[in-house]
């Protein structure tokens, strides 16, 4: 070993240790260890013969012990660090390991029997048209009470930025609406919270928005501004310009008749969602639906001057964007002085088609746009339809009759005439075919209006679900799904969210003590099938799903 020294620039290296047994690449890379100069690019002087050669036998250059050798050659620039620091699984917290390999959103924390109002923010949270009216609302100026609104924009727009790796702690929020609501802040005997309704909590929230956010169309934006009245929506009688009625809002044409008597009216009424009562004949919610909308009911009567019987036939008049279906599943029994649970099983599909139960004009209407719709999917596929036997029109289109209404899905009952009980089907008066694509056109946009005609097809996706385990309102435990796609839904169990297939939603039908349908919600649809939705929402990535146990969701029934 000889200790020598290295000049390479302005820079000195004392007593650098080299073997002249060594070969030269090892003294080579000695230096670039000092200095990063390449291999490839050092050059090495000051030993006999002038520049040192790779294949150079050390040991016969006379090396001695303090000479200087000169190294000559440009250093490489030395690496940046990442602009991100590595961080490795080992040193994450389990809960976020788990959550790098999904994209799930986040759940929300149970504050003590608070599972009724996490599964409704959830609900809430999918309706896109909702979050988009809360944050264009503006509170600058606005009275004290709207603080719930900034409370809800504040816990939705939360919810949209959350992930698996966390779940949303909701403290601010259930202070502030326990303020504004303080019946869902009611604790029992022993100081505990008391467990409240998913529906009623659900209704309260809507209506406490819609007192306080108007919306005005202005091409596809609406404008939100507080307001004590607003005007009614166009061609309507019942439903108002206003949040609520503007995404859930139903009009429903009433015809009463007084069983006692020859009076007779017609009325427009307003509502937000549809209840659906549960007998012992109910098995399809479109059964559910054509009895509740043809009943017998008892109301205070003008001419007869006290209370009389009445049936009442309603259909449809508007379709809103939401179609939102309660099943009501609590009945008070005056053996135990308390409410209990209908546990029927009552199926519901994964699209809802109310041409049925719609009016005579909002039918043609549909059935107008639907046959345009059919126009368009032929032409687009290259199918040419035989011309109908009809005159043809003046611009020489074949005449497109009128669609009939559908038939009921297997296992419901037909629409009725009466009071949902005869049997009878019911009859739709027969309307004069359009008899050129024009006439289909107007027909399709102008029968109703098209800001009242919200739904043109009739029908209805399936895509968020509210369920209740337990025997009694007062226990039990709520629980969200979420239509993730065509194959998947997401459950919110508080704070756990997990990934499950479709096919798992037929097992919230109800008949045993297992999660059940209390509400449906249900969006338009602008196709005909659910088959025609864009590729795009179908193609997700494939995610690890995650199980959703009945063991674990028992646990929470303790609530």
């Amino acid at each position: 070993m000889v200790k020598v020294n290295v000049k390479w620039g302005k820079e000195k290296f004392p007593d650098v240790e080299i073997d002249v047994t060594a070969p030269v690449e090892l003294l080579k890379a000695q230096l670039f260890a000092l200095t990063s100069v390449p291999v490839d690019r050092q050059k090495i002087m000051g030993v006999k013969g002038g520049t040192l050669k790779d294949d150079a036998d050390l040991s016969t250059l006379g090396i001695k012990e303090g000479m200087t050798l000169m190294l000559m050659g440009s250093a490489e620039a030395v690496p940046e660090a990442p602009p991100v620091a590595t961080v490795f699984a080992e040193d994450m917290p389990a809960i976020e390991v788990a959550a790098m390999g999904t994209d799930n959103p986040g759940g929300l924390s149970n504050l003590g029997n608070t599972c009724y109002l996490n599964s409704t923010l959830q609900c809430m949270k999918a309706i896109p048209e909702f979050s988009s009216s809360l944050k264009l609302y503006n509170g600058a100026g606005v009275p004290a009470e709207d603080s719930f609104v900034m409370a809800m924009r504040a816990i939705i727009s939360e919810l949209e930025r959350s992930n698996a790796a966390r779940e949303v702690q909701p403290l601010g929020f259930v202070r502030t609406f326990h303020d504004a609501f303080p019946m869902f802040a009611q604790r029992t005997p022993d100081g505990h919270p008391m467990q409240q309704d998913a529906e009623e909590c659900w209704s309260t929230i809507v209506n406490a928005l819609s007192q306080r956010m108007q919306l005005a169309v202005d091409g596809t934006n609406p404008r939100i501004a507080p307001t004590a009245t607003v005007p009614v929506l166009p061609r309507m009688t019942a439903l108002k310009r206003n949040l609520g009625d503007m995404l859930f809002g139903i009009e429903l044409e009433s015809s009463y008749k007084c069983l006692e008597g020859d009076e007779a009216y017609t009325k427009r009424e307003g509502e937000r969602s549809i209840k659906c009562h549960i007998s012992e004949k109910t098995a399809h919610l479109y059964t559910a639906l054509d009895v509740n909308l043809d009943e017998t009911l008892e109301k205070r009567s003008e001419v007869l001057g006290r209370d009389a019987a009445y049936s009442r036939r309603s259909r449809l008049a508007r379709l809103p964007p939401i179609f939102a279906v309660q099943f009501v599943r609590f009945a008070f029994r005056k053996d135990t002085n308390k409410r209990a649970k209908i546990l029927r099983t009552v199926s519901f599909p994964p699209m809802l088609d109310v041409r049925n139960l719609c009016t005579a004009q909002l039918q043609a209407s549909i059935a107008a746009h639907c046959t345009l719709l059919e126009q368009e999917r032929d032409a687009k596929a290259g199918i040419a339809k035989a011309p109908a036997a009809a005159t043809a029109g003046a611009d020489g289109d074949a005449p497109m009759p009128i669609a009939p209404p559908p038939a009921p899905p297997a296992g419901a009952a037909p629409a009725s005439a009466g009071a949902g009980s005869s049997g009878e089907p019911m009859i739709i008066e027969p309307l004069e075919p359009p008899k050129s694509k024009d006439e289909l056109s107007k027909l399709a946009t102008d029968a109703e209006g098209a800001e009242c005609h919200d739904n043109k097809t009739g029908r209805y996706e399936l895509f968020a679900i509210i369920t209740h385990q337990g025997r009694t309102a007062e226990g039990g435990h709520y629980v969200a799904w979420i239509k993730k796609s065509a194959k998947k839904w997401l459950v919110f169990d508080d704070e756990t969210v997990a990934e499950v297939d479709a096919e798992r939603i037929k097992e919230l039908y109800g008949g045993g003590d297992w999660h059940m349908a209390y509400m449906c919600l249900y969006r338009k649809m602008d196709t005909l099938t659910l088959d025609e939705e864009p590729k795009e929402k179908l193609e997700l990535k494939p995610i690890k799903e995650k199980g959703f146990s009945m063991e674990g969701a028992a646990k929470k029934s303790a609530n």
